[in-house]
Formats: structure tokens, sequence, C-alpha cells
């Protein structure tokens, strides 16, 4: 499917943005306006079922929300290689794309890639998408209304459904068992205090990964991007400098 996106439409290189699990686009606000002031052009998406982009129905696995990315940047006429930058599902998301489609990704920024679920956080997030989400839902335009950070107000305003379908299918992520095989460089960041993508296996995933790097942004917890602006765009930018090295 076609999804919602973000496109400012610029003739530089080109860099999309995918954020994670019960999120959106407007997730990346503050990296668009550091980069908008460059000749980049900035293309960044909602996947089905977040933001202004619809959940046609069915269960929808990583494969599809791959085919999705591949028929949306199609229909915007894509045709060169491009960056991108993904966080923690989204950088599941890249990883597996790039994967699939080599010849079409540069460079990867994957930001809180759970290499592997923790087994406890996913029971946890079972019980949470039961009953508890449902009665938040219930509540939308009330917490809509409430000082919160914008992850909170897009967690709640996702499809309930796609959300779930993520978490199914989040059981059978292991990327330390079975290292993705990328040739373009990875540039891996987290924050110290990730209670979703731990550190250590961030860290374990740099290692067994070649021309990759990895960043801890130590005051920052799951979403480095809210937590740390300025450390998270300094990173970036930082990234965007360097020469890119295609392994053979």
């Amino acid at each position: 499917m076609i999804l919602s996106f973000y496109d400012n439409k610029k003739n530089g290189p080109i860099i999309l943005f995918i954020h994670g699990t019960a999120s959106a686009n407007d997730i990346w606000e503050e990296q668009y306006k550091l980069l908008n002031k460059s000749d980049y052009r900035i293309i960044g998406i909602d996947l089905r079922g977040h933001g202004k982009s619809l959940n046609p129905g069915g269960f929808c696995t990583l494969e599809e929300h791959s085919n999705d990315l591949k028929e949306t940047l199609d229909h915007i006429g894509i045709n060169s290689s491009i960056t991108i930058i993904g966080h923690s599902f989204g950088a599941v998301l890249a990883t597996r794309f790039a994967e699939k489609y080599p010849d079409k990704v540069c460079r990867l920024l994957l930001v809180s890639l759970p290499a592997r679920m923790p087994k406890l956080l996913l029971k946890y997030y079972k019980w949470f998408l039961g009953k508890p989400f449902e009665y938040l839902k219930k509540k939308l335009n009330l917490i809509l209304k409430l000082p919160l950070k914008k992850c909170y107000k897009f967690a709640i305003s996702t499809d309930l459904s796609i959300i779930r379908d993520i978490l199914r299918d989040s059981f059978k992520w292991d990327l330390l068992s079975q290292v993705p095989k990328i040739y373009c460089p990875v540039y891996l960041s987290v924050g110290r205090f990730d209670y979703v993508a731990l550190k250590s296996m961030v860290k374990k995933l740099h290692k067994e990964l070649p021309n990759s790097s990895y960043k801890v942004f130590n005051w920052a917890s799951h979403n480095c991007m809210e937590d740390v602006p300025a450390e998270f765009n300094k990173w970036v930018l930082s990234v965007l400098a360097l020469p890119m090295i295609h392994l053979s």
C-alpha cells in the first residue's frame, strides 16, 4: 500500500526517516528542522496503522511493512540509493529493507534497534495491549490534552491491531543469532537507559556487524531523538559527513 509521507522535495541526497511502533512521522520534527536547512531531500513515512496511514486490515508482518516501503518509494519515484534513519521497529524494518534491496540503501543509521526483544518486556506488552490499553483508548481525547511527550500521544493514537501485529512478529526477531547481511555502513546508537533495545545487545550486534559503529547517549532512554535532541542531531550530522565504504 502507499503510505502517507512527508517530502521536502529538495534535490540533494535522499534521507528516509522511519519511526518505530506506536509512533508517527512527526517524531522526527527536530531532525527535519535541522536538515531542512541543508540541501538534503528529506522523506518521512507513517507506517500502516500509524499517523495518517490507514490500516487495510489482515495480519501484517515485517515483510508487509517492507513491501509498503518499497511501493511508497516507487510511487514517489525514488530510484537512487538512499540513507535510512530508523528508530526501534523502524530500525528493524530498515535492516530488512537493506537486506532485500542492497542497491537501494547506501547507509543505515539504526537508532534503538531491538536486536532481540527482552522476554519479560514482551510479556508486559502482551498484558498492557489488552484491557489497559483499550481503557486508555477510550480516554484518548482527554489524554491528548495532557502535557505529555509526543511519543506517548502517538502511542495512544496508533491503531491497536497493528501494534499487536508488530508485537506478535517481534517474538521472531533475533538479529544476534541471524546477523543481517548488510554491505553498506551501519551506525548503531542507543540510549543508556533504553529498556527495549538493551545497549548490551546493541553493542553485541555491533561486534558482529562488519562496517558498523556504536554510539551510546548517556542521558537517553528509548526515544533518543526526543530525550537528547541536540546531542542526537550532532551525531546525525557527524555520520552524514563521513565517507561511505561498501563491503564487497
